[in-house]
């Protein structure tokens, strides 16, 4: 059921989350619960040992150290923006944005991160940090619906989404509010590593997730749809 000591990985993918000052726990934790889960998978959920994968889990933030969530605990961030390492995929949680929305260094990173990862996932109004950098330009996006005016301003050349759980749009996935990322996840998890890795990953974690990105009664409650 789960691979207390897995063997290495025949590859490695580095997955980054940006941290700040503010950020919500769930948006970041939640998605790297599941993600760092992947490596204790039992051999029968690769074909073989050749694809099986390690997840590299690595938490960036302009300076290295501890960062305060918006729940108050801190996190300590491996790297800067400095001297973080090349990203495949790419995490940005939502929280308190408001300072990073202005802050030449945070969206130059994102700039930069984006243009060379093959993925890049945003929970809640971290989609604000991603459109505020330009990355989802001209892109279908979603975003925190209890504040979605606020969360969708920084995006006037964004296709918003008013009433999805997630949406998938191939190298960049954007998600609602909070919990939704870990839906979010576990839906790409599926995309790259199949169905089954997902529901295991679900299983062991005993979550039980929404599977279908258009499932949001939270957009109803906000005024946003029917």
């Amino acid at each position: 059921m789960y691979d207390v000591n897995p063997a290495p990985g025949a590859r490695q993918i580095t997955l980054g989350v940006l941290l700040f000052p503010g950020f919500e726990m769930l948006d970041a934790y939640g998605p790297m619960e599941m993600w760092g889960s992947i490596r204790h998978a039992p051999a029968r959920f690769w074909e073989d040992a050749s694809k099986r994968v390690d997840v590299r889990l690595v938490t960036v933030a302009a300076v290295k150290g501890a960062v305060p969530s918006n729940q108050g605990p801190k996190t300590m961030a491996d790297y800067s923006y400095a001297d973080a390492p090349e990203l495949d995929y790419l995490l940005v949680p939502g929280g308190n944005v408001a300072q990073q929305l202005q802050n030449p260094a945070t969206l130059g990173w994102l700039q930069k991160k984006a243009k060379s990862a093959k993925l890049v996932m945003s929970v809640c109004n971290g989609a604000s940090l991603l459109a505020a950098a330009g990355i989802l330009d001209g892109r279908p996006a979603t975003t925190n619906k209890m504040a979605f005016k606020a969360s969708t301003a920084p995006g006037p050349k964004v296709n918003w989404v008013p009433k999805a759980r997630w949406v998938d749009d191939g190298s960049v996935v954007t998600s609602s509010g909070v919990s939704a990322g870990m839906d979010m996840t576990l839906a790409v998890i599926a995309r790259l590593y199949g169905q089954t890795m997902s529901d295991w990953l679900a299983l062991v974690t005993e979550y039980e997730p929404h599977r279908d990105p258009s499932w949001d009664p939270f957009a109803a409650k906000a005024g946003l749809a029917e």
